[in-house]
């Protein structure tokens, strides 16, 4: 039996701050502050996001510990976007062409806590991992399927 052979791609992970994703628009809430009363305070996440689709759910993205090794990405035909309740998490981005991956385009990168997050449709990226114990997000986005694509090489955070 001949043993297939796995090819790896190192990425350095790289900060939030230090980044520009292709496809991806960032804000960080933290610096925006909150209003608060006696019994209440209000967070604004004020990234709005033009949908495709009227159809919209939120569900909690809950993740732990795990090592930034990535074999697929998935992609979506609308946008989606994220809060970053807890983290830091690590995230893989990789452009798309003719339904392929751009493997020269992955990047992994670290997202705080308090950060909004809002992927285009059709960009590649994955679900996060947690760097330290834990990661949460909120994720708001249309009704839709999620096809993944394979990748020619296994991608591992450095």
């Amino acid at each position: 039996k001949k043993k297939q052979e796995v090819f790896l791609m190192n990425v350095k992970i790289q900060d939030l701050k230090d980044v520009t994703i292709n496809g991806v628009k960032t804000l960080c809430t933290k610096s925006l502050g909150s209003y608060k009363e006696t019994f209440f305070e209000w967070t604004a996440f004020p990234m709005a996001v033009d949908f495709k689709s009227t159809r919209i759910a939120c569900g909690l993205l809950e993740g732990w510990h795990h090592t930034p090794t990535f074999n697929e990405i998935e992609y979506h035909e609308d946008a989606e976007l994220f809060y970053f309740l807890e983290g830091p998490a690590l995230m893989l981005f990789v452009d798309i062409k003719a339904g392929k991956a751009v493997m020269e385009s992955a990047q992994i990168v670290r997202i705080p806590a308090g950060t909004e997050l809002s992927i285009d449709p059709g960009k590649g990226h994955f679900v996060a991992v947690a760097e330290g114990d834990t990661m949460k997000a909120l994720v708001v986005a249309p009704v839709q399927d999620s096809p993944r694509i394979t990748l020619d090489e296994t991608v591992c955070g450095e």
